[in-house]
């Protein structure tokens, strides 16, 4: 599975500052993504579906940010679904995150490579 990127969500991150604001964002996901995964395993296990919320919506404005539409688009659902008191209902949903990231975080970092190689 690859991440959809955005360009220009990128292009929208460069122009406000530069490719040491792009590195540094996308270093703060990966370094990020992996606890904040934990945490919505944990909120769902537990059924605590605020701690759900908060870390869905956090996971989605991070992927906005970096035009990670997929990721992006799950996190939103995941957020609403918890927000509705569905929270059993993000269970797939999690583990698509999980397996999108795993996947796709090479990519990502090759992305960022290359902007530093033009």
């Amino acid at each position: 599975m690859s991440l959809r990127v955005d360009s220009a969500a990128l292009h929208r991150l460069f122009l406000a500052g530069g490719l040491d604001l792009v590195e540094k964002m996308v270093d703060l996901f990966l370094k990020n993504t992996p606890d904040r995964l934990l945490q919505l395993r944990r909120g769902t296990e537990g059924r605590d579906w605020a701690v759900v919320e908060r870390i869905a919506h956090s996971m989605k404005s991070s992927a906005a940010y970096l035009g990670l539409e997929d990721l992006r688009s799950a996190a939103a659902l995941a957020e609403e679904l918890a927000r509705q008191g569905r929270g059993e209902e993000v269970r797939p949903l999690l583990a698509s995150l999980e397996r999108t990231f795993r996947e796709g975080r090479g990519e990502l970092t090759g992305i960022v490579q290359s902007l530093f190689a033009l």
